[in-house]
């Protein structure tokens, strides 16, 4: 049997457990997977549950993603650079940790026909995953890489984890949004203000009818599905992808790791999302 879990505070909103269940059935695999609130300051007893239970490996969401690291045997390269870990595997008493949000992003862009190499990309927000989609931009050959901000200070952090490719921070206002929108091959948008059960969302979205014509327009957010961000750039004639591949793709490469073995991606997707989201 295979052990999994998800840990966050808050956790009860994970769609995790919805995710990596369908997959574990799927592939035929008796699994547990357990959701579990851990708090701040609360990941050395949950370890302790790890090596007492044997549990496989968990994902991790908000606040561990980083407060994790230092409990690790060992960290991967992409990982390390990012100072994030959402993915950990337990095996032979050994504490692996991954970050799968940065490959779940490429393989979402790559179904909707579309890569970060030779783009200019802009991205708004500078929070937990913003980090991880910079570097793995620049890995993948970005021409330039933007990242806006309502703080300045956590832009210029954001954008130390890409190394080769032209980068810049600045404040994140309706001027630099119009400005680098003209510039755009692919806006993300990676703040919350849109996001089900977030008050504020974006004053004004005149800036989106600066893109080029063949921009992609990319929300992180996959609830709503369909933010008005989103709405308003589909208006204009943009292509669109909201967050909802990402997450299922950085739960299947997640499941790879626990699995030791390569799985079909696109064919799980597209099980995931007909047999839980349909």
């Amino acid at each position: 049997m295979i052990k999994l879990a998800i840990i966050g505070d808050p956790v009860e909103h994970s769609l995790s457990p919805v995710i990596h269940s369908a997959v574990m059935e799927y592939l035929g695999i008796d699994y547990e997977y357990y959701r579990v609130q851990v708090k701040k300051g609360d990941l050395a007893q949950f370890l302790e549950r790890v090596r007492r239970e044997d549990i496989t490996g968990f994902n991790l969401t908000m606040p561990h993603k980083t407060d994790i690291i230092p409990f690790l045997d060992e960290i991967d390269s992409e990982a390390k650079v990012y100072n994030s870990v959402n993915t950990v595997k337990y095996e032979n008493g050994w504490l692996s940790g991954y970050s799968t949000d940065a490959d779940g992003y490429k393989e979402a862009l790559a179904e909707a026909g579309y890569s970060m190499r030779g783009k200019r990309v802009v991205i708004l927000g500078a929070g937990g995953v913003s980090g991880t989609i910079v570097s793995k931009a620049a890995r993948e050959g970005a021409v330039s890489i933007t990242v806006l901000n309502r703080t300045l200070e956590k832009a210029e952090q954001v954008i130390k984890c890409a190394e080769g490719c032209s980068c810049r921070a600045d404040v994140l206002s309706d001027e630099n949004m119009r400005a680098c929108a003209r510039e755009a091959d692919v806006l993300v948008n990676a703040t919350p203000l849109g996001m089900t059960g977030v008050a504020h969302n974006f004053e004004n979205l005149d800036f989106l009818a600066e893109l080029p014509k063949d921009a992609l327009v990319s929300d992180l957010i996959y609830s709503p599905r369909k933010t008005a961000f989103l709405k308003r750039a589909e208006e204009l004639g943009r292509n669109t992808i909201n967050g909802f591949g990402m997450l299922i793709y950085q739960a299947l490469i997640a499941d790879e790791i626990y699995l030791g073995r390569k799985l079909d991606l696109h064919a799980l997707k597209a099980y995931v999302e007909e047999k839980c989201f349909g």
